[in-house]
């Protein structure tokens, strides 16, 4: 900025000639005499050929230099130009040589005419030259001169450069945890806190050489900006707890008093918290004096148990914290946070950008609940709307189901245990609330619930609105998530929220991925064998609850566990034979050791939830009689039943016109099996007999669905229409000679001469004569038609006439 700065106000000069002005040639201003900055080039230009008035001198070769005072400026800057009172006219055989330095062997910045450089050039000295001299040297030769120079020659002091660096202690302590330095990565656990430090080196600064102006940490200020938000103060050092377990990007930007600025980029890696879900019993139930396997397998070669999901970068916002959310008649609650980091100008253009939003959170009744997500422009998307009317049209009451494990009071009761709910339009692995909702996606909340229904966290909703509606709004800014409770006697709690965008907003930033370094199982008196291995055998001594911890750390140094258990109990039941309407059926009934698994053998058949629920509802894609079998796994005992789906059936026939008299069958086309049909004449046959024109509507049934189609027959006059002229030599008109038909089933035609000779005949109603017979066209006069046919509904036409053939 400052060279630019300096570049304009030479420009701006004019053409005076002062006390130090320098003719080339002349010793100029070398280290021993150096310029006085504070007045050297700033009244005018200053720097001449040889010539004056006139061309420059022919075989011309010398030398001048100019050098700063180093008091009041530190880099000389030359500049040759051919607007704003500057001229520049040497020959392409004339050149002039510029050296970063106070002697010709300094290093060679350029050789310049005006063939090489037209416009001019200019040259400030560089910072590999302490000296900040600039050596100009002109060679001409005596074949053409040209008018010179008039140029501007003035020193001061430019940005220094300096490079910034930056440190990070975990917590405070230890050594440097960036990797590598400046531009890596720091690895932290969820809760841990980050002490980041600037230490920025200035090689060029009054303090290091003696000149220039002073650079230290004192006089330079830092803004500090991480991604997810926060306010840091002008600081060479800040503080900064992670509040969600995402990759988080630090930058640290320096400014001097030049002013000049300077930025890093450094990381922070949250551990992500491992799913145990493939930890646990081999078998869920066992009988007395059985045993059963544990499974950890959490090695880099045996990862049967535990999956770490992989960490992203937060390139928005969390909103954390432990928050009410009011209860009563349509109460909202708006929870904003400010996005920023992005690239200036950066907006959402379709459903990915904005990958997904996730709302950790409980609340005891989910019928009165909405919320909607809010960008910074004002676009609102509904996430879910269980509620109707309130501040969103439309809604799908979701009843007494819960969100999370909530506390179920009459409210202020403090918070139960939130889960974690994510929306996205690209990544659901699921369908919309609704949808869940009515397939009843549901797990017990087992803790503060007492295990009622509550929304299932394990996977990815469809907000009820496309985020591609957030199109063309900015992605800095405010964002605020807006939750209304519109009913009394419940309430929830927002424990922390954030939104991920799609890493293609902000080229260049990977995810990360945690693994396991090390993991073991808590002693116990039942681990029969496998106390040292991710795989134990444990056998309990009698019926009861039995729970089991799992340990593992990771690449992090962060450490986690899981309680799993089984239970000791009965045999398992099922309930009898059933028809599962719409291809789905709730089970209902099955009793078991509190766990078992249920298979089919047919692919096509699922259990939502999954295979282990006890009583799931199974679901297919292809109608059909299919036997589930339930077994526990603890006794090796099944029990089995018998499930019916009814396919879909629809009826189909098309609308139409017959010829009055035909009699017709309307027999419709079904879909599947159906059972039943039911006419609105009172028939109940596949087929009705159709006498008359009219609406006839059919529904077809089985034991679960119905179809209904609506079928408009007309009746219609049936003729022929023949005209009586054809010219055969015309460009226009009807040269072929053919019949206007309409529902005709049997067809003759005859053409005969005047002296009743056969020159023609057909039999397609559709068909003409071109005038002509046996391929010779027929003679001008007139020609006699004789046409017999029966109509669709059975009627016989008999017409003849004249025809009249002209050329």
């Amino acid at each position: 900025m400052r060279q630019i700065l300096l570049l304009l106000l030479f420009f701006s000069v004019g053409l005076t000639v002062d006390a130090q002005s320098v003719l080339m040639g002349d010793p100029g201003y070398d280290q021993n005499n150096p310029a006085d900055c504070s007045t050297f080039g700033v009244s005018g230009n200053n720097f001449f050929d040889d010539g004056g008035a006139s061309n420059y001198s022919a075989n011309f070769n010398d030398t001048t230099v100019f050098c700063p005072d180093l008091n009041q400026g530190t880099k000389m800057t030359m500049t040759f130009g051919i607007n704003a009172g500057f001229e520049f006219n040497v020959d392409g055989s004339d050149s002039i040589y510029v050296f970063d330095g106070p002697s010709t062997s300094s290093p060679l910045l350029g050789v310049h005419n005006s063939v090489t450089d037209p416009n001019g050039f200019a040259y400030t000295a560089s910072w590999n030259n302490p000296s900040g001299c600039l050596t100009v040297v002109f060679v001409s030769d005596g074949a053409v001169e040209g008018t010179g120079w008039i140029a501007n020659v003035q020193c001061g002091n430019q940005a220094e450069p300096f490079t910034p660096h930056v440190e990070a202690y975990i917590n405070g302590v230890g050594s440097n945890a960036l990797n590598p330095l400046d531009t890596g990565f720091v690895d932290v656990c969820f809760g841990d806190s980050i002490l980041f430090v600037a230490t920025p080196d200035f090689p060029y600064s009054l303090e290091s050489t003696g000149y220039g102006y002073s650079q230290n940490v004192n006089n330079v200020n830092y803004a500090w900006n991480i991604s997810g938000g926060g306010t840091y103060p002008n600081n060479d050092s800040i503080w900064f707890t992670p509040p969600t377990r995402n990759g988080f990007l630090v930058e640290l930007k320096i400014t001097d008093i030049f002013p000049q600025t300077e930025r890093l980029l450094c990381k922070v890696r949250v551990s992500q918290q491992p799913i145990f879900a493939g930890t646990g019993p081999l078998e869920d139930t066992v009988c007395v004096g059985e045993n059963t396997v544990l499974i950890g397998g959490t090695t880099q070669t045996d990862t049967v148990g535990v999956d770490i999901p992989p960490g992203t970068f937060e390139m928005g916002g969390a909103f954390a914290g432990l928050t009410y959310l009011p209860d009563g008649s349509g109460q909202q609650y708006q929870a904003p946070i400010n996005i920023s980091g992005f690239p200036a100008g950066a907006t959402i253009s379709n459903s990915q950008d904005l990958n997904q939003v996730c709302i950790t959170m409980e609340h005891s009744y989910l019928g009165d609940l909405e919320i909607a997500l809010q960008c910074p422009n004002g676009t609102q998307v509904t996430l879910l709307n269980s509620y109707s009317p309130g501040f969103i049209p439309g809604g799908t009451s979701g009843g007494g189901t819960y969100l999370g494990d909530p506390i179920d009071d009459s409210g202020g009761g403090g918070p139960g245990e939130g889960w974690t709910y994510c929306f996205s339009s690209v990544f659901n692995t699921w369908g919309d609330y609704p949808t869940e909702l009515a397939a009843g996606n549901t797990i017990p909340a087992p803790n503060f619930g007492n295990n009622g229904p509550s929304m299932n966290p394990n996977g990815v909703y469809l907000p009820e609105d496309d985020f591609v509606t957030f199109a063309g709004c900015p992605v800095n800014g405010q964002w605020t998530i807006i939750v209304q409770d519109n009913l009394t006697i419940d309430d929830g709690y927002i424990f922390e929220w954030g939104l991920y965008f799609d890493q293609s907003l902000f080229p260049g930033l990977n995810g990360y991925q945690n693994y396991i370094t090390n993991e073991f199982w808590h002693n116990d008196p039942t681990i029969v064998s496998g106390q040292n291995d991710t795989l134990i055998v444990v056998q309990p001594p009698s019926p009861g609850t039995y729970n089991y911890i799992y340990e593992v750390t990771d690449n992090f140094g962060c450490t986690y566990d899981t309680t799993v258990n089984f239970e000791v109990l009965p045999l398992p039941n099922v309930q009898s034979d059933t028809i599962g309407c719409n291809l789905g059926v709730q089970l209902q009934g099955t009793f078991s050791y509190n766990g078992g698994m249920w298979t089919v053998a047919d692919t096509s058949v699922h259990f939502q939830p999954d295979e282990f629920a006890e009583n799931p509802l199974v679901y297919t894609t292809v109608p059909g009689t299919y036997t589930v079998v339930y077994t526990d796994q603890a006794c090796n005992t099944s029990d089995s039943l018998e499930i019916y789906f009814p396919p879909y059936v629809f009826a189909y026939a098309p609308d139409t016109a017959l010829c009055d008299g035909v009699v017709y069958e309307l027999t419709p086309t079904v879909g599947a099996t159906v059972n039943s049909y039911a006419w609105n004449t009172g028939s109940t046959s596949p087929s009705i007999t159709i006498t008359e024109e009219g609406m006839y509507i059919v529904v077809v049934s089985n034991e679960c669905h119905s179809g209904t189609d609506t079928i408009y027959v007309d009746y219609k006059l049936c003729d022929i229409v023949p005209p009586n002229v054809i010219s055969l030599s015309s460009n226009s008109g009807n040269q072929t000679w053919y019949v206007q038909q309409e529902g005709i089933a049997k067809f003759n035609c005859v053409i005969l001469n005047r002296w009743g000779n056969l020159i023609y005949e057909f039999d397609d109603p559709t068909g003409s004569w071109d005038g002509t017979s046996n391929g010779t066209k027929v003679s001008e006069g007139t020609y006699y038609y004789i046409i017999t046919a029966v109509t669709e509904g059975g009627e016989e036409i008999k017409k003849h006439g004249f025809i009249e053939v002209i050329h």
